[in-house]
């Protein structure tokens, strides 16, 4: 099964995306940045960033602009009041936003469905 790749540093949720990734029989990347994201998320079932670190965006354009990661699902989380942020992450190609509760509380659906 593809690796579920992620950017976050937040420990509370680094353990949520381990435990519910590991109980679906996915391996987990932890990337520190940017690059580290690039690289691995080529074979990746799925990338989730925190939005709340600067370099995330990043993260994004990188995987955008290689045809190679371009179409890898991402996922990012950031706090809810954060509204241009979300913004900008949706626009650099980050395919589900979600505010740091809802993360939390679909990210068991998020990572079924990238199941293979």
């Amino acid at each position: 099964m593809a690796p579920v790749v992620y950017l976050v540093r937040d420990l509370f949720f680094v353990g949520k995306i381990r435990d519910a990734a590991e109980r679906l029989g996915f391996e987990v990347r932890r990337a520190s940045d940017p690059a580290e994201v690039h690289e691995a998320a080529r074979d990746a079932a799925l990338v989730i960033l925190d939005l709340r670190l600067p370099e995330a965006l990043d993260a994004l354009d990188r995987l955008a602009a290689d045809t190679a990661t371009a179409n890898i699902p991402s996922v990012g989380f950031i706090d809810h009041e954060n509204v241009e942020t979300m913004r900008l992450a949706s626009a650099r190609g980050c395919g589900t936003v979600l505010s740091k509760r809802r993360f939390s509380l679909e990210l068991p659906e998020l990572l079924a469905a990238r199941r293979s």
